[in-house]
């Protein structure tokens, strides 16, 4: 059997994740089947039954991406005449002469929290993807022969959107491989929140801003907040420390509070990753954090366009108001190798 998995979008981050994850996999575990990986990027390693074909020049802009997947790419992966094709970045490739699975991870074409807008120079490349790309994301998932998403209320919104059919759709929510150090485990600070960002502008930097300059004006001063960005910005009672290795990540979890005020993602792995470590979550109102902390005593949702709101629970936390409880809460049953499994299985039974 010969499948052939397109990924030449990946380059980084949670794209590149589920990526190397998934090639990992079936490099230890598949003796069988050949894979053909198409990619941007010299990235993965072939082997015996592992073919890795590099596509730089269609990875080089969006336009290239767009024809290749639309016009021509059907001729070029029909020449490997593969039994299916799966693919890792959203978007099939029209024209296929064989059973395709679109994996969707992409959120912004899904949400509602926000409308982004072609006449703001900032908002331009996200109302793209929620305009343009996700157009063809949805007619992907109409298109597919079968789909994948990481959360049930991704599911609920491709069913709903792309006008998908339910038994189509299938959830498979990412890996997550924490190994918790009982060394760095230390008493939370009251005074101490952290947060993992980016200067994405659904990030919502800018409400966590606001939240430490109302803090400062009611003369509440002795807090500090952490966010991994390298530049400085507004922040009062803030510290920039740009990307830190993931131990550190879980150090943060540790002894801070998480504030989480993104309002565009699909599956949140720091809602998880702190909820496992039992942390204090200040998170944004939005689907996939009412999903990723559904049941956990520790979590509190605020508006994300509402610093107040935030600025409000921050005070709680500072005061003792609120307090970190004891949760009995357990890592999901399935390992990240139950979970790739389960995605190689679905790709298998198309054919």
């Amino acid at each position: 059997m010969r499948i052939v998995v397109n990924d030449i979008a990946a380059s980084s981050g949670g794209a590149m994740s589920v990526l190397k994850d998934f090639y990992s996999y079936i490099r230890e575990k598949d003796t069988k089947n050949e894979w053909i990986f198409l990619l941007g990027d010299h990235y993965l390693e072939e082997t015996p039954l592992i073919k890795v074909v590099i596509l730089p020049e269609i990875k080089r802009s969006w336009a290239r991406r767009f024809f290749f997947d639309i016009i021509f790419g059907k001729k070029f992966i029909n020449s490997f005449e593969p039994d299916v094709v799966l693919s890792l970045q959203n978007i099939i490739t029209i024209g296929v002469a064989c059973p395709q699975i679109v994996y969707i991870h992409q959120a912004i074409p899904f949400q509602n929290s926000k409308t982004f807008s072609f006449f703001r120079k900032n908002e331009r490349v996200l109302a793209v993807y929620q305009h343009f790309i996700g157009a063809l994301i949805k007619l992907s998932a109409r298109r597919a022969d079968k789909v994948v998403v990481q959360t049930n209320w991704m599911k609920e919104a491709v069913c709903d959107r792309a006008g998908v059919k339910e038994d189509k759709v299938i959830v498979i929510p990412p890996s997550i491989d924490l190994k918790l150090d009982k060394r760095n485990r230390v008493s939370p600070k009251r005074n101490s929140f952290f947060y993992p960002t980016s200067d994405v502008i659904y990030k919502n930097n800018e409400c966590a801003y606001e939240a430490t300059q109302i803090l400062y004006s009611q003369g509440i001063r002795d807090f500090k907040l952490k966010m991994t960005l390298s530049e400085r910005h507004e922040g009062i009672n803030t510290e920039f420390i740009g990307i830190i290795p993931r131990e550190q990540v879980f150090y943060e979890y540790y002894k801070s509070t998480l504030i989480f005020p993104s309002y565009i993602e699909s599956y949140s792995l720091p809602l998880m990753e702190a909820r496992m470590a039992g942390a204090i979550v200040l998170a944004s109102d939005c689907p996939f954090s009412r999903e990723v902390l559904n049941g956990y005593e520790n979590a509190y949702l605020f508006d994300p366009f509402n610093p107040k709101e935030l600025a409000c629970l921050m005070e709680k936390v500072i005061t003792s108001q609120i307090v970190k409880r004891n949760t009995n809460y357990r890592a999901p049953a399935a390992s990240k190798n139950d979970r790739l499994k389960s995605l190689i299985d679905f790709t298998k039974k198309l054919i």
